[in-house]
């Protein structure tokens, strides 16, 4: 049975039979037929099945890999290496285990994420670690709900990523907006938190993590309050504009730098004597609004964050750690609502 029929090639293109023929040409790479994958998923997993299920696993089969062609054009891999990488036996199996799952079920979302993580695991293959970490990924992702996928994400996004793209007020609630919200609307029970356990994504602790404390460190600049020009002044810095602005209506000076980190990396780069590093430091952590005055901002200030910090106080979110699976699988389902990248090699390597 044909679900997509084309599968000529150009002149400079190469035919790899895998399961079907993965055509690639001028270095993209596009799924024109699942001929033998269905054929072998039909007789040897599914059976002897009536004629309507057959219908229905065509069609499952027929969106999973159309996602895939779409996907696949942004792997990174060359002609020969990829032949190597498809030919595998671990990529045979996974690809399988990704088609097995995707013919069981109608979810385009699901289709969807499957063919990123498999483009993925591609990418990543002479990568032991990243390799089995998107082969479990690609095993798991079926098994979780879409209110499952968005707590994954949302825990990703609020525990273990910053965002660069922050540099004023307006971008850090555009943030909340663009890139926060689309994951806030979820089932919020006890079962859901359990199965992601259950699934190996991540576990639920007694402690637990603190999002306004992160915010107040990783975006200290939101939340700072003006400087009093005489302590700075008094230190006697030969390159006090590199370091403060002016505000010229409150007359005070505001550090130019987003967090600690970032402000300690540019004392040091500019060999400021030690002494002077530990004053400066001291001022800018002293000058950030407490937890509660951060929290107030948030609430106050921001289209979400009302919702997002009584999600916060009401689910076991914050007690959520995620695996390393659940982190390549919120990575993954990120970009699939979004169309933003992480790379993930910060949390995998």
């Amino acid at each position: 049975m044909t679900l997509i029929s084309n599968q000529k090639s150009g002149d400079d293109s190469t035919n790899l039979q895998a399961g079907g023929d993965i055509v690639i040409n001028s270095n993209k790479v596009a799924l024109y037929s699942i001929e033998e994958v269905a054929r072998q998923l039909m007789g040897s997993v599914f059976g002897e099945l009536p004629d309507e299920t057959k219908k229905q696993i065509e069609a499952n089969q027929k969106s999973y890999f159309q996602a895939l062609s779409e996907n696949l054009g942004r792997i990174i891999k060359q002609n020969e290496e990829l032949k190597k990488v498809i030919d595998s036996p671990d990529f045979q199996y996974i690809s399988k285990t990704a088609s097995i799952s995707a013919s069981r079920s109608s979810s385009a979302e699901l289709h969807k994420n499957l063919s990123s993580l498999i483009t993925q695991r591609i990418n990543n293959d002479d990568e032991d670690l990243k390799r089995i970490v998107y082969d479990e990924a690609i095993a798991t992702i079926g098994k979780l709900t879409t209110d499952q996928l968005k707590i994954i994400t949302l825990c990703y996004l609020l525990r273990y990523t910053s965002y660069d793209g922050i540099t004023s007020w307006d971008t850090f609630k555009n943030y909340l907006n663009t890139h926060i919200k689309p994951f806030i609307g979820f089932k919020n029970t006890n079962a859901e938190f359990q199965h992601i356990e259950y699934a190996g994504c991540g576990s639920i602790g007694i402690g637990s993590w603190n999002l306004v404390n992160i915010y107040r460190q990783q975006y200290s600049f939101l939340f700072f309050n003006l400087i009093e020009k005489d302590k700075v002044d008094n230190l006697s810095l030969p390159n006090k504009n590199e370091i403060v602005v002016l505000d010229s209506k409150e007359d005070k000076y505001f550090f130019k730098f987003k967090n600690k980190i970032e402000f300690e990396n540019h004392l040091k780069k500019n060999k400021t004597e030690d002494e002077i590093v530990k004053k400066l430091i001291s001022l800018y952590e002293s000058n950030i609004k407490s937890d509660s005055g951060v929290k107030k901002k948030i609430f106050d200030e921001t289209d979400i964050g009302k919702d997002l910090l009584d999600l916060l106080e009401k689910s076991n979110l914050n007690h959520l750690t995620l695996t390393s699976v659940g982190i390549a699988i919120g990575a993954s389902y990120f970009e699939q609502i979004t169309g933003e990248k992480i790379d993930i090699s910060i949390w995998i390597n």
